[in-house]
C-alpha cells in the first residue's frame, strides 16, 4: 500500500510533468488516463479506492519506488556523460555515446533526467521496436497527440515535431537509452526528426559498442538511411573510461565502504584493465561498474553479518 507521502510525491510529479509538457491533458495522454481523473486527484475528489490510479501514474511518469539502497557517485564516466548531455541540450545537437554494458550510462542519464525534468528533458529505455512502435513510445513519453485513425509514420513524426516545437524555449532533450536495441526502421525515423527539428531538439543515443558498430556497418554496406544517420550524429561517438581507483573509492564512500584497504581490494578484485586515454598515456580502470556494484553490496552483506 502506498503511503500518503508517496501519493503526495506522485501528485507533485504530475505538477512537474504539467510544467514540462504544457498541459494536464498532455499528462493524461502520457499516463493513458482521462484529464478528468487528473483533475479529481488534484482536487482530492477522486472517489475510487485503492492505489491503482496512483501506481498507473507513477509508472508512466517514472516515479522511483527505490528505497535508496544504492547511491550514485560523481565518477569520471558520470562527468563525461553529464557533460555530453548538457552540451547536446544547450546546442540542440544529436550526439551518441557508445560503450560497453555496465559503464554507468543508464544510472547517469536517470540522474540527469531527475535534475532536469522540468526543463524539457525526456528519456526512453529502448526495446526492439519497429518504426511505428518507436514513434508511438515517443508520442506517449512527451504527451503528444496521437493522430486519429490509422496513424501513418509521417503523421506521427509531424505530431512529435509539433510537440517539441512548442517546448523550444526549454531547449528540449530526448535521451534514448539502450538505443542499440532499436531496429533499422526505428533508427531511420531519427533522420526525419532531425530534419523537422534541427536546432530545436537535442537527441542523445546511448548504447553499447554495438550501437556504433551497427551504424558504421550500415554505412559500409550502403544500407538505406545509415549514411544519413551517421551524418546527423557527426560520424563520431563518445567512448567512456570506466572506474579508476579514485572513482572506485568515491563509489565505495557513498555506499558505506569507508576502509581504504577494502576499497583498494574491491578495485583489484574487479580485475581492472589498462585503458589508453590519449597517446602515450594509460590508466587502470574497471570497465564493468555492475561488477563493482556487486562486490560492494557483497562487502556490505559481509559487514552486516559480522556486526
Amino acid at each position: 500500500m502506498l503511503t500518503s507521502q508517496q501519493k503526495n510525491e506522485i501528485l507533485e510529479l504530475v505538477e512537474d510533468e504539467k510544467q514540462r509538457l504544457g498541459s494536464y491533458r498532455a499528462v493524461a495522454n502520457k499516463c493513458r488516463i482521462s484529464e478528468a481523473t487528473i483533475s479529481q486527484l488534484r482536487k482530492g475528489s477522486y472517489a475510487a479506492e485503492g492505489d491503482d490510479i496512483y501506481t498507473t501514474i507513477a509508472l508512466a511518469l517514472g516515479y522511483s519506488f527505490d528505497s535508496g539502497t544504492w547511491n550514485i557517485a560523481e565518477t569520471t564516466n558520470f562527468r563525461i556523460i553529464t557533460d555530453v548531455l548538457n552540451d547536446a541540450k544547450h546546442e540542440a545537437m544529436f550526439l551518441g555515446i557508445a560503450h560497453r554494458a555496465g559503464s554507468g550510462k543508464t544510472a547517469t542519464s536517470d540522474v540527469f533526467l531527475a535534475n532536469n525534468r522540468r526543463n524539457g528533458t525526456f528519456k526512453i529505455n529502448c526495446k526492439e521496436w519497429n518504426g511505428r512502435a518507436f514513434l508511438t513510445e515517443i508520442i506517449r513519453e512527451i504527451g503528444a497527440e496521437m493522430p486519429k485513425g490509422y496513424a501513418s509514420v509521417n503523421a506521427m513524426i509531424t505530431s512529435i515535431a509539433e510537440a517539441f516545437k512548442k517546448m523550444a524555449y526549454m531547449k528540449p532533450l530526448l535521451m534514448l537509452d539502450q538505443a542499440n536495441s532499436l531496429k533499422s526502421s526505428s533508427m531511420r525515423t531519427l533522420i526525419h526528426l532531425y530534419n523537422e527539428l534541427e536546432d530545436i531538439l537535442a537527441l542523445v543515443i546511448l548504447g553499447t559498442d554495438n550501437l556504433e558498430y551497427e551504424i558504421k556497418r550500415g554505412v559500409r554496406l550502403n544500407k538505406p538511411g545509415y549514411d544519413e544517420i551517421d551524418s546527423r550524429f557527426g560520424r563520431k561517438y563518445i567512448h567512456l573510461i570506466g572506474a579508476t581507483l579514485s572513482d572506485t573509492r568515491k563509489i565505495c564512500e557513498v555506499n558505506s565502504i569507508t576502509d581504504k584497504e577494502d576499497q583498494a581490494r574491491i578495485f583489484h578484485d574487479c580485475e581492472p584493465t589498462r585503458i589508453t586515454i590519449e597517446e602515450g598515456k594509460t590508466i587502470l580502470a574497471v570497465e564493468d561498474i555492475r561488477r563493482l556494484k556487486r562486490l560492494i553490496k557483497s562487502k556490505r552483506i559481509q559487514m552486516r553479518h559480522a556486526s
